[in-house]
């Protein structure tokens, strides 16, 4: 597990031969899955069959050294003024437009518009699974890639108030994870969060957290 939770030797190998091995479809840790009061999942209130075809969307978690060597991903904090999402903490990510050549271009490109992430340094190592938004309608495609150094980051999305890099191995640190209450627009709803950095990683965000955390940790223990 040290391999690929320090950029220790080969570790962005070790990341790639990870990804490459998972069992698929990746598994979901449950605690993530948001419940309503009577701990009913809240996304299985929705017919998928029902909705119109989902917009495709993609996201990049990007893996790189901090200034101690432990492994970190980036993730945006949206600013709390904002009408949608205040607030929120979530990967670089959005729709994928007509101009980007396919899924991944659209992961890299919102990763420069959000965070200035230069795409030439990115190495993309795997996909984790499809996750469909329902509130949205959007089909997410998270990319995993790799950047050998820590890159200088600022954000460029008048969204974005901040950055926080979140370290590997609270994916894997039990005080870390834990159940929280969230309320918006005529809803509550109860689900375990990643708190770190003085802000909560929940839905969508937090399960894909949870698939690389799945992913590799079943590459630890093989």
């Amino acid at each position: 597990m040290e391999r690929i939770l320090r950029a220790e030797a080969d570790w962005q190998e070790g990341i790639a031969d990870a990804l490459r091995r998972a069992d698929r479809p990746i598994g979901l840790d449950d605690r993530l899955l948001p419940r309503n009061v009577d701990g009913e999942v809240t996304r299985d209130r929705y017919d998928r069959a029902t909705f119109p075809p989902a917009r495709a969307a993609s996201t990049l978690l990007a893996i790189y050294p901090d200034d101690g060597g432990r492994l970190v991903i980036p993730l945006t904090v949206r600013h709390a003024e904002m009408r949608a999402h205040a607030g929120e903490v979530s990967l670089p990510g959005g729709a994928v437009d007509a101009a980007d050549a396919d899924r991944e271009a659209a992961a890299l490109r919102e990763a420069w518009e959000e965070i200035g992430l230069e795409p030439e340094l990115v190495r993309i190592v795997g996909v984790l699974d499809d996750v469909w938004i329902p509130v949205t309608n959007f089909e997410l495609r998270p990319f995993v890639g790799t950047v050998s150094s820590r890159p200088s980051l600022v954000p460029h999305n008048a969204e974005v108030a901040a950055l926080i890099e979140l370290p590997l191995e609270a994916l894997f640190d039990d005080e870390v994870l834990g159940s929280e209450e969230f309320s918006g627009r005529g809803f509550t709803v109860r689900a375990a969060a990643y708190r770190y950095g003085g802000v909560r990683v929940w839905g969508a965000t937090a399960l894909t957290l949870g698939m690389l955390a799945h992913v590799l940790d079943r590459f630890a223990t093989r």
